[in-house]
């Protein structure tokens, strides 16, 4: 199995969690870690996911993508099997 870290910016909403954590499952990855937190100056949450799985990672960024309120994502290049 690969192993991503996800960097993903988003708006300070209560929901917006919920919905990655469940297209994260959806997709059928595998959630090793969470970290988040807000920037209350900005109302700009970043997360990073720690994912595992043999599925192609692009099927989860384009997913998480799509979904309201989120800024940006980004993938850690550093992927280990």
């Amino acid at each position: 199995m690969k192993s991503y870290q996800l960097t993903i910016k988003v708006d300070d909403k209560q929901v917006v969690l919920e919905r990655i954590l469940q297209v994260t499952r959806y997709r059928g990855f595998l959630i090793n870690g969470i970290n988040a937190e807000v920037n209350t100056g900005t109302n700009i949450g970043t997360i990073e996911l720690m994912v595992r799985s043999e599925r192609p990672i692009e099927l989860l960024v384009d997913q998480i993508n799509k979904l309201i309120d989120i800024k940006e994502v980004k993938v850690d290049n550093n992927t280990t099997t």
